[in-house]
C-alpha cells in the first residue's frame, strides 16, 4: 500500500549471528555440488528468522532443499512463495511502466535486482525485490515522473513526510494498490559528489538486452554491473545486507571468466569508488567463497581511498544519513546552484511543512521553519558524529 515504507532499508553492519554463518556457509560457491552439511545446524526456528531477515530463503533452498528436515523446508518455501508472488506484481509493473517510457521515447535501463534476475539468477523468485529500478536520462527523470505521477504513483517522500534532502538521483514512486513501486534514478549513487564526479554516460555506453519474463529489457554489461553492485553496498548501504553481498559473488561466479578486470579496477579508481570494489569483493569472496584472479588482489595495494569515497562512506552509515543533505549541496555546480539547494532543503514549501504541523497562518509557518532550523542544528553534527564513529568501528575503506 502507499505509503508503507519499502523492506529495502538501511541497516547497521553487525557481526552474523551462527545461525546467520551457517546459512552463509550453505551457500558458497567453493562447496556448489557438495551435500550440504546439515548436522551441525544450529536451532531452526533461528535459521529460518536469519534467512527471512537477509532475505536468503529461495536461495536456501535452491542448494538444500532435500536435505531440510520438513518443518522447517516448509516455513522456507512458504517465503519462497511469498518472494515469487511479489517479484511476479513488481515485473508486471515494471512491463508496463516500460512499455509507458517506450511509448514516450524514454530510454530505460533496469537495475539491480530486476537486472540480476534477467542475467544472473536462474528461478524469479531467487532474488526478492522490494521495487524495481529503472535509470532515465537526466534529462527525462522529471518526465518519467510525471509519467507515473498520471498512472496513480506517489512519490514516497510525499506519502510519508520524510523530510531529509538530498541531490534526488533517485525518486521512489509507490502504487496504491500494488505492492512496491519503482525507483527512479538518472544516476547511480545518491550522492552530490558521486553525481559529478562519474560520468553517467559510462554506464550507458556499456548495456546488454537480457529475457526478463516476456519482454527484452536492457541492462548493464557484467562489468558495469559489478562496479555498479560494489558502490551500491559500500556506499549505499555502508556494507551491511547478505543478499547484496551474495549479488556481487553470483555475479562474479557467472561471468568470471569473461570480466575485464583491468577495465573494472581501472575505471572504479577513475570513478574514486577503487576501495569500495576492494570491500565489496573480499566480502563476496569471504562469505561465499567466489574466485578472484591472483592479478586482481595484486591490485588492491595499489588502490588508494580519496577524501570524497571516504566521506561518502561516513555518510552512508544509517546513523549519519541525516547529514547527507549538506553535503550534497556542497557539491552542487556553483555557488548559485548551491544557495538555492540549501535554501529549499531548509525552508521546503509550506505545503510540505503541514506534514509536521497544523499551519493556519503565517506565524505558524515561521514556527515551523524555526523548529525544524532547531532540530537541525541538534540532530545533523550528531548524526555525522555517529557515522563517523560507526565508520571508524566498521572500517573497511
Amino acid at each position: 500500500m502507499a505509503g508503507t515504507p519499502p523492506r529495502e532499508r538501511k541497516v547497521a553492519l553487525s557481526e552474523p549471528t551462527d545461525a546467520t554463518r551457517w546459512l552463509l556457509d550453505q551457500l558458497r560457491f567453493d562447496r556448489v555440488g557438495q551435500d550440504s552439511i546439515l548436522s551441525d545446524a544450529p536451532d531452526w526456528d533461528q535459521v529460518v528468522a536469519a534467512a527471512r531477515q537477509e532475505r536468503l530463503a529461495a536461495l536456501l533452498l535452491d542448494r538444500a532443499a532435500a536435505a531440510l528436515p520438513d518443518d522447517p523446508r516448509a516455513r522456507l518455501e512458504e517465503l519462497r512463495q511469498q518472494t515469487r508472488i511479489q517479484n511476479a506484481l513488481l515485473l508486471m509493473q515494471l512491463e508496463q511502466w516500460l512499455a509507458r517510457f517506450d511509448a514516450e521515447n524514454i530510454p530505460a535501463i533496469v537495475l539491480k535486482g530486476a537486472a540480476l534476475i534477467a542475467s544472473v539468477y536462474e528461478r524469479t523468485a531467487s532474488r526478492p525485490m522490494s521495487d524495481v529500478d529503472v535509470l532515465v536520462p537526466r534529462a527525462d527523470f522529471e518526465r518519467a515522473g510525471r509519467l507515473l505521477q498520471a498512472a496513480g504513483l506517489t512519490p514516497y517522500r510525499e506519502v510519508t513526510g520524510d523530510s531529509a534532502q538530498t541531490i534526488r538521483t533517485q525518486m521512489l514512486w509507490l502504487s496504491p494498490k500494488l505492492p512496491g513501486g519503482i525507483e527512479l534514478h538518472w544516476h547511480l549513487v545518491d550522492s552530490g559528489y558521486y553525481a559529478n564526479q562519474v560520468p553517467i554516460e559510462w554506464f550507458w555506453e556499456r548495456t546488454m538486452e537480457a529475457q526478463l519474463g516476456a519482454r527484452r529489457v536492457r541492462v548493464f554489461s557484467p562489468d558495469a554491473q559489478l562496479l555498479h553492485l560494489a558502490a551500491h553496498l559500500e556506499l549505499h548501504h555502508a556494507g551491511a545486507g547478505w543478499l547484496w553481498v551474495y549479488d556481487v559473488a553470483a555475479l562474479i561466479h557467472k561471468f568470471g571468466g569473461a570480466l575485464d578486470w583491468n577495465l573494472i579496477v581501472d575505471t572504479a579508481a577513475r570513478f574514486e569508488w577503487g576501495q569500495s570494489l576492494r570491500v565489496a569483493l573480499e566480502r563476496a569472496q569471504a562469505a561465499f567463497g567466489v574466485t578472484l584472479p591472483e592479478s586482481v588482489t595484486a591490485r588492491w595495494a595499489d588502490l588508494r581511498a580519496t577524501r570524497g569515497e571516504r566521506l561518502a562512506r561516513v555518510l552512508a552509515e544509517p546513523s549519519a544519513h541525516q547529514a547527507a543533505f549538506l553535503f550534497d549541496g556542497m557539491n552542487q555546480r556553483d555557488w548559485r546552484a548551491r544557495a538555492r539547494y540549501l535554501w529549499r532543503a531548509l525552508f521546503p514549501a509550506p505545503e510540505f511543512m503541514q506534514i509536521h504541523g497544523p499551519i493556519r497562518n503565517r506565524r505558524d509557518l515561521v514556527w515551523q521553519y524555526l523548529l525544524r532550523l532547531g532540530r537541525g542544528m541538534y540532530r545533523i553534527p550528531r548524526a555525522l558524529w555517529s557515522g563517523v564513529n560507526e565508520y571508524r568501528t566498521n572500517k573497511r575503506i
